[in-house]
């Protein structure tokens, strides 16, 4: 029997029990740190972290896209384990599975597509229909939402966060686009240069978004 914990019981949290299931889990649960007496999600039980060390033989995924949190979570609870989890709709160009196994923690939904000579990081999200391009390196904590295109010869540094159907331009093996650990680029932004770390960038052409 597979066992998987979700942190989280948000939207994001909601949306992995369908890839869980897909994957083969019947024993799920999610986690709060505040629980209702029998409270439950969409017909699952919603148990405190505070029960963490009763949880044998489980998996744990983390049900929340904020870049920042996940990575805090992770930090928090690093002995847990945390298998990849890839929807069987996903398609993986060649060699992706194999660079896989060297991570942790990475959620790939259906109907993403990803090429080939592409690099990851350890809890990596890529959502729903979004497309990665060729020799693409993603680091850890990066968060790609719907319908994202990201094209070739893009690096998306630390905890870099792609709201719903943005657009990132190529870059070229010499010379790859570099976007900034922790930049926020909005939905729908289409990204023609490099971004800075911790900014945020809007529009079409995406600019920076003034504080």
């Amino acid at each position: 029997m597979k066992k998987l914990a979700i942190f989280g019981t948000g939207g994001f949290a909601k949306e992995l029990l369908d890839l869980a299931l897909d994957q083969g889990y019947t024993e799920i649960c999610f986690l709060e740190r505040e629980v209702q007496r029998n409270q439950t999600l969409l017909g699952f039980p919603v148990r405190p972290e505070s029960e963490l060390t009763s949880f044998m033989n489980m998996d744990f995924v983390i049900g929340i896209a904020d870049s920042v949190i996940r990575k805090k979570i992770y930090e928090f609870y690093p002995h847990l384990n945390y298998p990849n989890l890839v929807h069987s709709q996903a398609s993986l160009g060649y060699g992706i599975s194999d660079t896989l196994k060297r991570t942790k923690g990475v959620v790939i939904a259906a109907g993403a597509r990803i090429t080939n000579s592409c690099q990851f990081g350890n809890f990596v999200i890529i959502s729903f229909n979004s497309t990665i391009g060729h020799d693409c390196k993603i680091d850890s904590y990066v968060s790609i939402m719907p319908g994202v295109n990201v094209s070739g010869c893009v690096q998306l540094e630390t905890g870099v966060y792609i709201g719903t159907n943005a657009t990132i331009l190529p870059g070229n093996l010499e010379k790859p686009k570099m976007l900034g650990k922790y930049s926020i680029i909005g939905a729908g932004a289409v990204v023609l240069k490099n971004t800075l770390a911790f900014t945020t960038y809007i529009g079409a052409p995406a600019k920076e978004l003034k504080k």
